[in-house]
């Protein structure tokens, strides 16, 4: 039976995936720092610890077949609480994986590495990265891995740029990013299933409202269920202010917070198609 690896198992994605994506023939080894609790079933195995010590990373990737890996810091905030989850869990994974000989990493990366983009974009997935927040800049290094260790070691890639996963979407932003909890599950599993060597799709539902030309992630049997236009009449406000960072860049707050940037010439730039 295939072995995955599932890490940041008790997050808010990593525990909805760990309920829901199991099936016959799959042995799913769980991870997260914090404790899991005891397996309730012979096909599920529980193995916490901290991915920033490198052995047991190693001893974590033994037998593996798939890894899903969710683990990280999953906010902006100071370097010293981004190095570590972000940084450094993500490179001895990735390291351990191929000393292990693992085939394939499906990667939660994030929509922050391109928040600096206009919301007048249409991103395809292989223009180059904006990155919003330091948060962003570690989910960028998380992807220089994926096609690292793609390119070099043969692993196959699966990268997320991972939306507004939510039950519902929240405000104007979310209604072009936002990502239910079971097009999340199939996206995961067509990155279980699919052939590809390095992928970069984007984790958003099918929504009529999107900057992220998602035809990748299609071609590779990915059939979203839900539209976040469904809910557009429980968004407040759906204003905009064409002065405002949060209202005119994709990263919304984490593109405002700490703004100091000519937004005018940044706005001018990409129009003229300056990237």
């Amino acid at each position: 039976m295939r072995r995955i690896l599932l890490t940041g198992a008790a997050g808010a994605i990593g525990s909805v995936l760990a309920k829901q994506l199991p099936k016959e023939n799959e042995i799913w080894r769980l991870n997260d720092i914090k404790q899991l609790g005891e397996p309730g079933a012979d096909t599920i195995e529980h193995m916490s610890g901290d991915l920033t010590d490198y052995d047991f990373v190693l001893e974590l990737c033994k037998d593996v077949d798939t890894i899903i890996h969710l683990a990280g810091q999953p906010k902006e905030g100071p370097w010293p609480s981004l190095l570590g989850p972000n940084i450094i869990c993500s490179a001895n994974l990735w390291e351990a994986a191929r000393v292990n000989d693992v085939k394939r990493i499906i990667y939660g990366s994030s929509n922050h590495v391109n928040g600096m983009y206009p919301t007048t974009s249409i991103l395809h997935g292989n223009e180059s990265t904006r990155p919003d927040s330091r948060y962003g800049v570690t989910k960028v290094f998380g992807e220089g891995l994926a096609s690292h260790y793609s390119d070099k070691h043969n692993i196959s890639t699966f990268v997320i740029r991972i939306g507004s996963f939510q039950l519902k979407p929240r405000s104007l932003r979310e209604l072009y990013t936002w990502i239910s909890p079971r097009d999340m599950c199939a996206l995961v599993r067509t990155g279980l299933e699919a052939k590809y060597r390095h992928a970069i799709v984007f984790g958003i539902s099918g929504n009529s409202r999107s900057w992220y030309d998602n035809s990748l992630a299609f071609s590779l049997g990915y059939e979203p269920t839900d539209n976040s236009e469904e809910h557009v009449d429980c968004i407040a406000n759906l204003v905009v202010d064409p002065a405002n960072p949060i209202d005119m860049l994709q990263g919304g707050g984490s593109s405002g917070r700490e703004f100091e940037g000519d937004l005018p010439y940044l706005l001018n730039r990409m129009a003229a198609r300056e990237l």
